[in-house]
């Protein structure tokens, strides 16, 4: 079990007065250019210079995009991220379908006209 505090990431609230991305990333450079390399901690020390500088460490997921044909050789755009993806192409019929698929729903955001539609958001 680690014994090493939790830090929380407050969305909500300005970084300290006085250090600024600018500064964070020289202190990361000098965390990483250590004479001898990196040591073990050096992740713990990024991680807490990104806290005082506002700045949350996040997963970030590959995106890739590629256009394909529908079988009846209309276009069609997908999107992957991750393990989601969604597509997008026209009906045989004439509408617009943007269907995504995802295993982790909670983890996925949608909006049509900046109105929040999953998970559902204020109307």
């Amino acid at each position: 079990m680690s014994d090493h505090t939790v830090i929380r990431f407050p969305n909500d609230k300005a970084p300290p007065p006085g250090y600024s991305d600018t500064a964070a990333l020289n202190d990361i450079h000098a965390i990483l250019c250590r004479p001898g390399g990196p040591d073990p901690s050096a992740l713990d020390d990024i991680a807490l210079v990104l806290a005082r500088c506002g700045r949350p460490l996040i997963d970030v997921v590959d995106i890739q995009a590629d256009v394909t044909e529908t079988p009846t050789g209309l276009p069609e755009a997908r999107v992957h991220a991750g393990a989601t993806t969604v597509v997008v192409h026209q009906d045989p019929a004439g509408p617009l379908v943007i269907a995504a698929t995802t295993p982790a729903e909670t983890d996925l955001t949608v909006t049509l006209n900046r109105r929040q539609l999953h998970p559902a958001g204020p109307s």
